[in-house]
């Protein structure tokens, strides 16, 4: 996992200092600690997402991103609803990230790795049926 990291602060102050250090863009402890959360078999997000695009209604578009690679990324509001506001601040807190930061690097990576699992379960091995 990341390396934790604590925002040491206040909110607005630490929002313009990702915009100034351009840690808004900076997704590298992200992406660890997304795969952590979904981006593996069994991993404890996968279901969770699940779920929550059901409850939501947002079936039909974690279908899209299983079928083709997403060339944009997801709505904000979308990823706040796939994924719970105290995953979101675990991994701001892992990173050093904003929240908001966080949801910006969640909307570009999620869709690819919906996809990538799916791509992964799509081409595992049937066991032969006897």
């Amino acid at each position: 996992m990341t390396k934790r990291m604590d925002d040491n602060l206040p909110g607005g102050l630490n929002d313009a200092v990702d915009f100034l250090t351009r840690a808004h863009s900076d997704n590298s402890g992200l992406a660890s600690a997304v795969s952590e959360y979904m981006g593996k078999e069994g991993a404890p997000g996968i279901p969770e997402v699940r779920r929550r695009a059901h409850e939501a209604g947002l079936d039909d578009l974690l279908q899209g991103w299983r079928d083709a690679i997403s060339k944009t990324p997801a709505r904000k509001a979308d990823i706040k609803t796939l994924i719970p506001q105290d995953v979101i601040s675990r991994f701001a807190k892992e990173t050093g990230l904003s929240p908001d930061a966080v949801v910006t690097g969640l909307a570009s990576v999620v869709p690819g790795i919906v996809y990538r699992n799916a791509k992964q379960a799509r081409e595992k091995p049937k066991p032969l049926a006897m």
